[in-house]
């Protein structure tokens, strides 16, 4: 590569201000780019997702992301043609595909397909294009300490795209109008084909950002290594001053061509000096010597080593202390840069936090799991709580009325169908939970709690009335389509004859 045509400046870098660069290029060439992530994977996820669709199956899109390494072959394939000043086309992108999206790329969809540091190590397959034990040192050298932070880099850039298609699915459901009286559950548990649909378009909007993005601040990273191990930029600055150099010699010459012919005619012959000048080589060592001890090629480096007081005390020291000690003392890289990590925390305690959190999240999602399925044993002990409040119903007993016949009348004399089945449903809900107890999450609604029911309780014939309760429910609160009052004192005769109905159905 020709570095002197480079756009960028190549300089040593801290890894975070390599991916701040890589953020440049993503800002800089961000219509280019999208062109081409868009030619390369429209195609290819529209099919996968009418798949994915039509079957009611998550495959297709988890196919689509275990490929994402082949669709960023392109995008990486862009900058690093651009950023030397070679602007490569759609056509030309497509006609040299072979070249570029071939290397290294059985290994990256298989074995190192889970790698973190694979936006930094696809420079190395793709444009070193170096194989076998050569591609294995080149890696090991490349990845030597001080880190490039490719692999906090990827951890970051996988919760901006879950943040954002989440933000997107919830912006998305703001929208929709509340006489559909959709739930957000929904999204999650019951999807249809056309819930699938859309999630996995907002899916794809958001990897036509962070995918960009990703690949500019892996690239950028990869060329900050290079830098600082290959010297870049102390070669871009004697090309410059050598370069410099030719040009103030031509000009000398040029100027001394011409005095010479200016004043020939005019001089009288004289002997030659035999001493040649020594200012001018010694000037020319003085300026090398201040240009490499410019900040540009010896930067000043301040570092920071921390110290425990009173270290001779270490046998009265509590366990917190020793711990912290050990996290600082021994696991610390001592020779780290003063403003490699935020607030100059060791990696080792970052990555002790994360993995903490990893494993409390994935235990919290495996009894989550559990319990959805009924694989958790309940004793009769941990009988489950009755709620006091249902989809914001009060069904607490001090807040029904004495007399149910009396109040659900009142409120049909007034016209109030609403009301009615409120007093209803209150008292239905309270009798029930009563009966049948369930665990409910706080601010669960009326379909939830019937769903929970019926998973726990089956459909006994309280359950099956309260469902064609909730039903009109929904239809008259919700919905705005408020049922007749026959149907309402239908319910209500129901439920005062309940005990009497289940020990006939029984």
């Amino acid at each position: 590569m020709e570095l002197e045509k480079a756009s960028a400046r190549l300089a040593p870098r801290s890894p975070w201000q390599a991916a701040d660069l890589g953020t440049q290029f993503y800002r800089h060439w961000a219509g280019p780019i999208t062109r081409v992530w868009l030619l390369f994977t429209a195609v290819p996820y529209a099919l996968l997702l009418t798949m994915a669709a039509l079957n009611n199956s998550l495959w297709p899109l988890f196919i689509f992301w275990w490929l994402k390494p082949l669709w960023e072959r392109p995008l990486l394939a862009f900058y690093s043609h651009a950023l030397f000043g070679e602007t490569l086309t759609l056509r030309a992108l497509l006609k040299r595909w072979r070249h570029y999206a071939l290397p290294g790329l059985a290994g990256q969809l298989t074995w190192r397909r889970l790698s973190p540091m694979r936006s930094f190590n696809a420079s190395v397959w793709q444009l070193e294009q170096v194989k076998g034990d050569t591609a294995s040192q080149r890696l090991k050298v490349l990845n030597s300490y001080p880190s490039n932070r490719a692999g906090m880099l990827t951890l970051l850039v996988l919760h901006l795209e879950q943040f954002m298609t989440l933000g997107l699915m919830a912006l998305l459901y703001m929208l929709v109008p509340w006489q559909f009286n959709l739930e957000l559950s929904d999204w999650f548990y019951d999807q249809s084909a056309l819930q699938l649909a859309i999630s996995g378009l907002c899916f794809y909007l958001v990897l036509c950002i962070t995918e960009p993005l990703y690949v500019a601040c892996g690239f950028a990273l990869y060329l900050n290594k290079r830098t600082w191990l290959e010297g870049w930029d102390l070669q871009l600055g004697l090309t410059r001053l050598g370069k410099r150099r030719r040009a103030a010699s031509a000009a000398r010459r040029v100027v001394g061509a011409l005095l010479i012919l200016l004043l020939v005619p005019s001089m009288e012959p004289a002997k030659a000096e035999t001493t040649p000048p020594a200012h001018s080589s010694q000037a020319e060592q003085q300026q090398v010597i201040e240009l490499l001890a410019s900040p540009e090629f010896m930067p000043l480096q301040e570092k920071t080593e921390r110290q425990w007081i009173n270290q001779d005390n270490s046998e009265s020291e509590s366990l917190m202390e020793k711990i912290w000690r050990f996290l600082f003392d021994n696991l610390d890289d001592e020779d780290a840069e003063t403003n490699s990590t935020p607030l100059n925390i060791p990696d080792a305690l970052l990555w002790t936090i994360f993995w903490a959190l990893f494993i409390a999240l994935a235990l919290w999602l495996i009894l989550k799991v559990a319990n959805q399925f009924g694989l958790r044993g309940h004793s009769t002990r941990n009988r489950p709580v009755i709620p006091t409040h249902v989809a914001g119903l009060d069904i607490r007993k001090r807040s029904l009325p004495k007399n149910l016949n009396r109040a659900v009348d009142d409120a049909l004399k007034a016209g109030d169908i609403r009301g009615a089945l409120a007093i209803l449903m209150r008292a239905a809900l309270a009798g029930i939970l009563a009966r049948y107890p369930v665990a409910l999450a706080a601010g669960s609604t009326e379909q939830q709690c019937l769903r929970t029911l019926q998973e726990q309780h089956g459909d006994s014939l309280p359950i099956a009335y309260l469902q064609r309760l909730t039903q009109a429910w929904i239809s008259t609160a919700w919905a705005h389509r408020p049922v007749s009052d026959e149907q309402v004192r239908t319910l209500m005769q129901h439920w005062q004859q309940m005990d009497r109905l289940e020990a006939n159905h029984a």
